[in-house]
């Protein structure tokens, strides 16, 4: 009831990434792990890093760097020499950072269930958790991989633990019978759709499924290495693609889908691009489909001589699993990320002008202090996000008792739903109602804020329990968790901070006198009370 597990993580230049990953498998509630680290010839010192910091961890280093299935196919090899009594083998990006009890829910879930030979849990956006990265792999008739329930608000999808079409190779566990029952992973495809591609193998060349389990944890750093819309993801995406098509589909299907595929890729993707005259992005798709037609008769001639193992194949089992093939063809069901979304996915951060008593972002946010998120400045509005907490220091407007004063924040909300949000201005705070799409609130402060003020701390807070910790002398963890520094943060620290997780795209804030020009006058001023 307590069978060995041996986690492997993939890395190639991932020194940023290693440190919280290793961290969080040495914290896992699971005690009877060993860790692996196969490296593929990385240049940026990463072996000698896991070398000086965590000697527990056993490494093997790839002399060259073959992709991403060559690599897990070596290290499971290696593992199951090393390790003979390791019952389950974890395949790991670096990129991630493991819920304390990861490997014993999906331990427990497979000694349960002895029919269940690979594991994927639920993977989250590591930036903003709130958010599903993945609960398991689907794929359709054109042979477009997606993550199922990509980008969806994680409180509102509901999925029970059980068999799925695929899991992510970011983050799988796998019995060790799944490997010499049915062999390893494909290494043609270097990068991408190798997951899929080995739990269709699983499916169809062996005694056991491929499932979810709902309450496995992991948060994943989305594209941290390849890039959200980079060139070189798209390169391999498609090339991997094609090959899985190739080589998995039957050839009958094969036969009436490919018109279909080259029309689309051809007809519309390729023509659509000559016809906005973007030339090097047609050359670009137009290269990537030699590769497909180059591989066509290779990989179908490879398939005919082989006859596709059909004296090893599960009958009753690969029906099923084409029953879970999406029927769709051009639509893939992924969820695109909005503009407003990809620099938090980066997680880059600048700031821009001067201090004034009027934060713009982008233009005039020298004020900004803790907690801000990546300017956004490819999309309409420009603004930044910030997570549970922030603040930011403002000039005071005073100019005498004669005057009335205004705290102005104009904001955009992107959830269906009112949320509360507590504004503290130098230890008053103010509760206010945030409601869907671009709104401005506006309500009169006091005098007295601002008087014998030259600056003014305004802090932002879904949660009243974040003001009350910063009003008082607070411990570096308490900073840490005010910061929003995931990586900082401990289980415990880590696990309130995702509790009480939420957002909020701000465009601006603004501390103004009545006579200001600046000042909303199109929206009524709503008058609050101090609560705290």
């Amino acid at each position: 009831m307590n069978p060995k597990v041996l986690l492997i993580i993939i890395n190639y230049n991932g020194i940023d990434f290693l440190g919280e990953c290793l961290d969080s498998i040495f914290a896992q509630s699971y005690e009877n792990i060993n860790v692996l680290v196969a490296d593929n010839n990385s240049k940026d010192g990463s072996v000698q890093y896991v070398r000086n910091n965590y000697p527990a961890v056993d490494i093997i280093q790839n002399t060259f760097n073959k992709g991403y299935g060559d690599a897990i196919n070596r290290a499971v090899r290696y593992g199951i020499q090393k390790y003979p009594d390791a019952v389950y083998f974890g395949i790991l990006n670096n990129d991630l950072r493991l819920d304390e009890k990861w490997t014993e829910n999906l331990v427990g879930y497979g000694e349960s269930r002895p029919d269940c030979g690979v594991m994927g849990g639920k993977m989250l956006i590591y930036y903003w958790p709130k958010y599903i990265n993945s609960t398991g792999s689907l794929v359709n008739y054109f042979g477009s991989g997606w993550d199922r329930d990509f980008f969806e608000a994680d409180s509102e999808i509901k999925r029970d633990s059980g068999e799925t079409l695929a899991v992510s190779g970011g983050a799988m566990l796998v019995k060790k019978d799944v490997f010499l029952s049915c062999g390893f992973f494909d290494t043609k495809y270097f990068m991408y759709y190798e997951d899929i591609d080995f739990c269709f193998k699983v499916w169809k060349y062996s005694d056991y499924t491929v499932d979810y389990v709902n309450d496995a944890l992991v948060y994943h750093k989305f594209s941290s290495s390849s890039g959200v819309l980079s060139l070189k993801k798209h390169f391999y995406l498609k090339r991997a693609r094609f090959i899985f098509i190739l080589k998995n589909y039957p050839l009958g299907f094969l036969r009436k889908i490919l018109p279909g595929i080259s029309d689309y890729e051809v007809g519309f993707i390729m023509k659509d691009l000559l016809a906005r005259y973007d030339i090097i992005n047609f050359w670009r798709e137009f290269y990537i489909y030699l590769i497909f037609l180059a591989k066509l008769p290779l990989i179908i001639g490879s398939r005919i001589l082989k006859r596709d193992n059909k004296k090893s194949l599960r009958a009753q089992k690969a029906l099923k699993m084409w029953g879970m093939v999406s029927t769709t063809t051009t639509d893939s069901g992924r969820k695109q990320i909005p503009m407003q979304y990809l620099d938090m996915l980066w997680n880059r951060y600048e700031k821009f002008g001067s201090l004034t008593n009027r934060i713009i972002m982008g233009v005039n946010d020298e004020g900004l202090r803790r907690g801000w998120k990546s300017l956004i400045t490819k999309g309409y509005p420009r603004g930044r996000f910030f997570f549970n907490y922030a603040d930011a220091v403002l000039n005071s407007p005073y100019r005498g008792e004669n005057h009335k004063y205004y705290f102005q924040l104009q904001y955009f909300l992107y959830e269906r739903k009112q949320d509360e949000l507590f504004i503290d201005i130098e230890g008053k705070v103010f509760e206010v109602t945030l409601n869907e799409r671009m709104n401005t609130i506006v309500f009169e402060i006091p005098d007295d804020l601002l008087k014998d003020k030259n600056q003014l701390m305004v802090k932002l807070s879904f949660c009243a329990d974040f003001l009350k910790r910063n009003n008082k002398n607070h411990t570096e963890r308490s900073e840490i968790l005010l910061n929003g520094e995931i990586a900082r943060m401990d289980n415990r620290i880590f696990a309130k901070y995702i509790a009480c997780f939420k957002d909020l795209f701000i465009i601006e804030i603004a501390v103004l006198s009545d006579d200001s020009q600046y000042l909303r006058r199109e929206f009524s001023l709503l008058e609050k009370i101090n609560k705290y």
